[in-house]
C-alpha cells in the first residue's frame, strides 16, 4: 500500500518557520537546515506486536538529532525509534539544539498511520444450485487477531436467494449475490468478499483476462497487461491489425533438425507489469462460480501434422509465501476441428489443475486457492517442438502459436 504526505505534512517540510522552527536565525547563531525524510508508510501491527520506524533526520551543522512525538497517543518516540500505537495522524519533530556557532533548528513531519488490511478466506462458491436448494456457507478473516470476531453473510439479490445466519437458500432462477463481511477493529480495516452463485437456469458470468491485444503498444493486452515471450531460437511476436490475435513464432534451423527447443508466452492481468514483490498480488481475475479457462488457439500446420500440439498452462496466483507465488499447472492437448481454419476455442476445467509450485505450503487445495486469490499471470508454453523440416531444401522453418481471447466461464 502506498502512502503520501498530507497537505499539512508537505507544508511543514517546505515552510520550516510555519511549523515551529527549522530555519534558526536566533541571535548569535548561524541558521542551519534539517533534512527529515518522510517516515510514513508503515501500518499498524496487532498487539502485542508494535510497528516501528527508524527516524533518520540530519542537520547541516552535523550536530546530533533528538526526536519528539507531538501526538503521543498515536505514535511515541524512544531515541530514533518511532512506535505506531493507533490509527490517526502522527506528528513528530526532529530537533537540533544548536551550539558551536549554530542556532537551534526544528523540522516536523505529519503523516497518516493506517490500519492493516485483512482478507476474507474460506468463503468458497458452492457452484450452481437448483431452485429450492440450500447450502451452508463459511468464511474467516486472514488475521488471527480477528478470529473471535464473526464474519457475517448477506445477499443483495433477495428475490433469488436468502441468507439466514450461515444458511443460504436458493429461491428462484438468477444469479445469487452473497457477501461475507468482517467489520475490522482498532488495528485492521474492514473487509468483504462477494460470491455470485448461479441458481436454476442461470449461468456464471464470464471473466475476461485478455479480450484482445494492443496493436499499437508492443507487448500489451487490450487490458494493458504486460506480455512476455521466450524461446530457444530466433523468434518474434506479431499482433493482428484488429487486435484480435497474437502470434508467437520461432524459426528453426534445418541444419540441426533434431535439436530440442522450447517457447512460450507470459501474460499479466489487466494493468500489471509484474507480480508484487514480497506480498500478495491483489490485481487479477478472481474465480467465483466459473468452471473453466477458455482460450482461442491456433498452431501452425506443421506442428499439427507432426502431432506436436501439447500445451502446458500455468496459472500464477497472487498468493505469495516463502519468496514465491503459488502456481497451478495443467498439460493439455488442444482439440482442433478439421479442417483447421483460424483460432478455435479450447477449454480446461479449473478443478483439473494441479499444484506446480506450492512455495513450501502444505496441503494446498486447488479450488480453495482459486477462490481465495487472484489469477495474476498466465503462461502458455510448448514442451514439444516439431523438429522435422517440412520441406526438403529449406534452410529454416517456423513453428508458431496464435492466441485469441482468454477468459474464465
Amino acid at each position: 500500500m502506498k502512502f503520501q504526505m498530507t497537505a499539512v505534512g508537505l507544508a511543514c517540510a517546505t515552510l520550516l518557520a510555519g511549523c515551529g522552527g527549522g530555519g534558526g536565525g536566533s541571535e548569535g547563531g548561524t541558521a542551519q537546515a534539517i533534512s527529515f525524510p518522510f517516515p510514513g508508510g508503515a501500518v499498524l501491527a496487532a498487539p502485542p506486536e508494535v510497528a516501528t520506524v527508524t527516524l533518520k533526520a540530519t542537520a547541516s551543522s552535523g550536530g546530533p538529532m533528538t526526536y519528539v512525538s507531538n501526538t503521543p497517543t498515536v505514535c511515541s518516540v524512544s531515541g530514533a525509534t518511532l512506535s505506531l500505537l493507533k490509527a490517526g495522524e502522527c506528528s513528530v519533530s526532529a530537533n537540533q539544539a544548536g551550539g558551536n556557532g549554530y542556532a537551534p533548528a526544528t523540522e516536523r513531519q505529519l503523516f497518516v498511520v493506517p490500519k492493516s488490511d485483512q482478507t476474507i478466506l474460506g468463503f468458497l462458491n458452492p457452484g450452481a444450485l437448483p431452485v429450492g436448494g440450500s447450502v451452508q456457507v463459511a468464511a474467516a478473516s486472514s488475521k488471527a487477531a480477528l478470529a473471535d470476531l464473526p464474519v457475517t453473510f448477506a445477499t443483495s439479490t433477495p428475490a433469488v436467494c436468502s441468507v439466514t445466519g450461515t444458511t443460504l437458500q436458493a429461491l428462484a432462477d438468477g444469479l445469487c449475490v452473497v457477501s461475507a463481511s468482517q467489520p475490522g477493529s482498532d488495528y485492521f480495516n474492514a473487509a468483504s468478499v462477494t460470491k455470485t452463485i448461479p441458481v436454476g437456469t442461470a449461468e456464471a458470468p464470464t471473466l475476461v483476462f485478455a479480450g484482445g491485444y494492443n496493436a499499437n503498444a508492443a507487448g500489451r493486452t487490450a487490458e494493458n497487461g504486460k506480455i512476455e515471450s521466450y524461446a530457444s531460437d530466433p523468434n518474434k511476436t506479431t499482433v493482428a491489425a484488429d487486435g484480435s490475435t497474437l502470434t508467437f513464432s520461432m524459426d528453426k534451423q534445418s541444419s540441426t533438425p533434431d535439436f530440442g527447443g522450447y517457447f512460450g508466452l507470459r501474460l499479466y492481468a489487466a494493468t500489471l507489469d509484474g507480480l508484487v514483490s514480497g506480498a500478495n498480488t491483489e490485481t487479477g481475475v478472481r474465480i467465483d462460480s466459473q468452471k473453466a479457462i477458455k482460450f482461442d488457439l491456433m498452431m501452425n500446420p506443421e506442428m499439427i501434422a507432426a502431432q506436436k500440439t501439447r500445451l502446458r498452462v500455468w496459472l500464477y496466483l497472487g498468493h505469495y509465501a516463502n519468496n514465491c507465488n503459488v502456481v497451478l499447472e495443467k498439460f493439455v492437448t488442444p482439440v482442433f476441428a478439421s479442417p483447421v481454419q483460424g483460432v478455435q476455442e479450447q477449454s480446461i476445467d479449473l478443478k483439473t489443475f494441479t499444484v506446480s509450485n506450492s512455495c513450501g505450503l502444505p496441503e494446498i487445495d486447488v479450488w480453495n486457492e482459486l477462490q481465495n486469490y487472484a489469477i495474476s499471470k498466465l503462461e502458455f508454453n510448448v514442451p514439444d517442438i516439431n523438429n522435422k523440416v517440412p520441406t526438403t531444401g529449406t534452410d529454416t522453418y517456423t513453428t508458431s502459436v496464435t492466441m485469441g481471447k482468454i477468459s474464465f466461464k
